[in-house]
């Protein structure tokens, strides 16, 4: 049992939204000469009625002044409130949280705190408190989520419940009564049964009942009732921190090409250990085009799903260590920039082209001159890895089919290698980024195109171009072959241009 709940105050206790703009200012008199405009949240009174026998406390980061005030206007009762510190560390710390419980006379695991922002809930997981999400509606709740609370709640009614649930053994009990009943009525296969006790499970704020009830209606649409739907319990499952919803909203942002709105979904059901997020996330990171270490936090993930206990893991977990492997002798040979993830032989001096030794041997994969050809090819072949499928950078001019840097990748392909020359091609010639082309992305994406796809599919993919100054041709590239299905691209250049 809690014996101190302990808020935040603004957006949480009460809807200050109104005087944001005063308060990013620091308009305090402002502030208090609208505090009419606030409002205090539905049913936030009647809850702390309900808790009449524990402590209550508020801990802020706005001024004492301004919290007392606002609290006193609204008629909010409260044991202590502890404010900004002009000269101790605020929220995201927890020092606020620990001087509220000293004054309180409780420890850290009887307390529960409630915010709306993610700095509430590091400060109370860091203090050590039972930490809760305040989102008003869903407003915020894939922030509040992957920063992983105990339980996410969205209006007073359902605190009620929430605070109910962890005190009330009695409550409990009956939840898991409900949810017990329910999995007894499906093996006996009392389907009108098994609905009715999901659903009362669901309504009094059991996760994995809301999680079951959200797939259930997912397939049979017709058991709806009004506005609660399958997505309903869905995110009602996620707020209550179930792995498998937080994990299935993830799934359905990437399958729609989301992969932005789904990472943290992912990651965090990732981190509650569920196998199959663990493998997703650890699939999806190979996809990242902002790491320069995402072979070696995919091989992790992987690593962590098989020892979860997820045997499909194993193949791919083998073949993201072949590539982790791969890349780790590269690092011990080769240069590497980590802003752009090339590795490069050496540097391609522009300048002194014609007195040094390895501009020289550039130039001669330039004019295909075979005794450049074959100095590459002897520093190249040590590298390889059976089975990687090699690709090169095809050139801005679209009929020079037969390029330095094809040459030497159609023979290394020879080595136990896949010849993948044919995926990427060059369906519209472009000015030559040396001659002042334009050197973007978009650029290189716009004019090429993937073919053969079958040769890189699910393939770990060995990028090869001569020189690269600012990368954006190999990135292009790599970004087109893992549109196509690659299952890793590794960036090498012969030179990298050194001004």
């Amino acid at each position: 049992m809690y014996e101190a709940i302990i808020f935040d105050l603004d957006q949480t206790l009460i809807d200050t939204s109104a005087l944001k703009k005063w308060r990013d200012e620091r308009s305090w008199d402002e502030c208090y000469n609208h505090l009419q405009l606030t409002s205090i949240y539905p049913h936030v009174q009647s809850l702390l009625q309900s808790l009449i026998v524990k402590k209550i406390a508020v801990v802020t980061n706005s001024p004492h002044v301004y919290a007392s005030k606002l609290l006193e206007y609204h008629q909010i009762p409260y044991d202590h409130l502890v404010a900004y510190q002009k000269h101790g560390r605020n929220k995201p710390y927890p020092d606020q949280l620990m001087s509220c419980i000293e004054e309180l006379k409780v420890e850290p695991a009887q307390c529960m705190y409630i915010g709306d922002d993610p700095n509430d809930i590091v400060a109370a997981k860091i203090a050590g408190f039972h930490a809760v999400g305040f989102c008003f509606g869903n407003l915020g709740l894939a922030e509040m989520i992957f920063h992983m609370p105990d339980g996410i709640v969205s209006n007073y009614h359902q605190l009620f419940h929430y605070v109910q649930k962890q005190d009330d053994v009695f409550f409990q009990d009956k939840l898991k009564g409900l949810y017990d009943h329910a999995m007894s009525a499906q093996q006996a296969r009392d389907g009108k049964r098994y609905v009715k006790l999901l659903k009362d499970a669901s309504n009094l704020g059991h996760g994995q009942a809301q999680y079951k009830l959200s797939k259930l209606l997912e397939k049979n649409p017709a058991l709806v009732d009004r506005e609660k739907d399958s997505d309903y319990y869905l995110w009602e499952a996620a707020k209550l921190m179930v792995a498998e919803a937080i994990y299935e909203i993830g799934y359905r942002y990437e399958i729609d090409n989301q992969t932005e709105l789904a990472e943290p979904f992912l990651r965090t059901s990732a981190n509650l250990g569920l196998p199959h997020a663990q493998f997703f996330f650890g699939k999806t990171k190979l996809k990242a085009n902002d790491s320069s270490a995402k072979a070696n936090v995919s091989h992790r993930w992987m690593k962590k799903s098989v020892t979860s206990g997820l045997e499909k893991g194993q193949s791919m977990l083998e073949q993201v260590s072949r590539i982790v492997a791969f890349e780790a002798d590269l690092d011990n040979r080769l240069f590497f920039e980590r802003g752009t993830s090339i590795y490069y032989l050496d540097s391609y001096l522009p300048e002194q082209r014609f007195e040094d030794f390895f501009s020289q041997e550039i130039i001669k994969i330039k004019d295909k001159e075979e005794s450049g050809i074959l100095y590459f090819l002897e520093q190249l072949e040590s590298l390889l890895l059976k089975d990687i499928a090699i690709c090169y950078v095809p050139s801005s001019d679209k009929e020079n089919l037969d390029s330095g840097i094809r040459k030497i990748a159609q023979r290394l392909s020879t080595k136990q290698a896949i010849d993948a020359t044919n995926c990427l091609v060059r369906y519209q010639s472009k000015e030559k980024s040396s001659l002042g082309g334009d050197r973007s992305i978009e650029a290189h994406m716009n004019t090429m195109l993937v073919e053969n796809k079958g040769k890189i599919v699910g393939k770990h993919v060995l990028l090869l171009d001569d020189i690269t100054t600012s990368g954006s041709a190999l990135i292009a590239s790599e970004q087109l072959l893992m549109q196509a299905g690659a299952l890793h691209v590794t960036k090498l250049a012969l030179g990298r241009t050194k001004s």
